[in-house]
């Protein structure tokens, strides 16, 4: 008659066990993410009327004044505008036909880069072009791979 009894309360306490685990597990609504803010320099920033000067000058085909006012905004911009200021001038020495400058300044950016997959993903895709442009092929796929991986991120 006992080991009815245990062979009753195994099944009982598995039950309870198995209601216990599922219990657990269950679903919670989960709210989308909030959208990521841009990257951006602040309209009230120090480095954003420079950064505007330097705009002007490349679209002269003023180069190299725009990059002195890039270099200018980058010593006063403030927490967080740094990784713009770095990607516009790696922009530039893209335009400048200076792949390996523009490599240095985009994997700068990237250090400076919040937490923001798209920006990074951005940033990586200048890494590939400027590695491109030097003829270094695995670089640019390696680059490539890392803005895909960033992209899918959630």
């Amino acid at each position: 008659m006992v080991q009815a009894h245990v062979q009753l309360m195994w099944p009982r306490a598995a039950l309870a066990g198995l209601l216990l685990l599922l219990g657990a597990c269950s679903v919670q609504p989960v709210a989308p993410p909030e959208p990521l803010p841009p990257v951006e320099v602040a309209e009230d920033s120090p480095a954003a009327s420079l950064l505007a000067l330097a705009d002007s000058a490349r679209a002269r085909n003023d180069f190299s004044a725009a990059g002195r006012y890039l270099e200018r905004a980058l010593s006063v911009s403030r927490s967080g505008e740094a990784t713009v200021l770095y990607r516009e001038l790696a922009e530039l020495r893209l335009a400048e036909n200076e792949p390996r400058a523009a490599e240095g300044l985009a994997l700068r950016a990237l250090r400076e880069a919040p937490d923001h997959p798209l920006w990074q993903a951005d940033l990586w895709d200048l890494v590939a072009e400027a590695r491109d442009r030097q003829g270094n092929e695995a670089g640019r796929d390696a680059a490539q791979d890392n803005a895909e991986r960033l992209r899918k991120e959630p």
